[in-house]
């Protein structure tokens, strides 16, 4: 039962917000129109690459109302729906007229193989790393399609707009990551670990930490008679300290996305 419940919790998540919630009416209208009305230096168009305007999300954000942030995936041509890889666009646009006002692009952000790209979001937590830099981050979901062994994680990658200038802060970290083997309808275990991400009252370089305490959840299910049972064993994991060296927070490999 609770592997289920997981199941669609972890659907439900990697849904993308509203146009309401986001305070950006209209992702894929916002995404063609600073597309078309950009400037020949600003993500010019790549051979080979096709840009899902579909699939983009966009935000106001809120520290900074008189901009939007708008993601947008750009997929590898060639490839099929079974296999395929790509990148994510993130453009900082006038608000009112929609004008790119910086961009940068994180390549290899997507793929689709045997876990496959279920989503994103833009996080607009006030990731204040610096008294004139404030971070924003992408959320994206991956999850695979076996029923028997459902596995999914969500990443945080951060950004900040400096000096005009749209920086990506280093490699993305896993926030949250299910597994599990179950027999589809009871019995079976899983494992749930979540992070979370906050910025520490220490600088490095110019930049705070970044302060990560972890939350691991395992849970075993049987079936008794009729009856679903779960057991769950909550254990907090450690506590890390995430470093900027003067070019990006150093990420482990533990951390990051299969």
């Amino acid at each position: 039962m609770r592997i289920a419940l997981s199941l669609l919790l972890a659907a439900v998540c990697g849904a993308a917000l509203p146009a309401h919630a986001q305070d950006c009416h209209d992702a894929r209208a916002a995404a063609e129109e600073a597309y078309v009305g950009r400037a020949d230096h600003v993500l010019p168009d790549r051979s080979g690459y096709s840009r899902d305007t579909a699939a983009s999300v966009c935000r106001r954000w809120p520290a900074r109302p008189e901009l939007t942030l708008l993601a947008t995936p750009v997929w590898r041509d060639g490839g099929d729906n079974d296999s395929r890889d790509g990148d994510v666009e993130i453009m900082v646009i006038d608000s009112d007229t929609l004008a790119p006002r910086a961009w940068t692009v994180l390549p290899g952000a997507l793929d689709i193989d045997a876990i496959f790209f279920d989503g994103m979001q833009l996080d607009t937590a006030r990731y204040q790393l610096a008294p004139g830099t404030l971070a924003f981050g992408l959320r994206v979901q991956r999850r695979n399609g076996s029923g028997p062994n459902p596995f999914s994680e969500e990443q945080l990658q951060l950004l900040a707009l400096q000096a005009g200038t749209l920086r990506v802060l280093g490699a993305p970290i896993v926030v949250r990551r299910f597994q599990a083997e179950w027999d589809t309808r009871c019995a079976g275990e899983s494992t749930e670990v979540s992070r979370t991400v906050a910025v520490g009252p220490q600088a490095r370089n110019g930049l705070a930490d970044l302060v990560l305490r972890e939350r691991r959840v395992s849970t075993r299910s049987w079936m008794d008679g009729e009856d679903c049972h779960d057991q769950d064993t909550p254990v907090e994991g450690e506590r890390r300290v995430l470093r900027y060296d003067g070019r990006q927070y150093t990420v482990p490999a533990a951390l990051q996305p299969l």
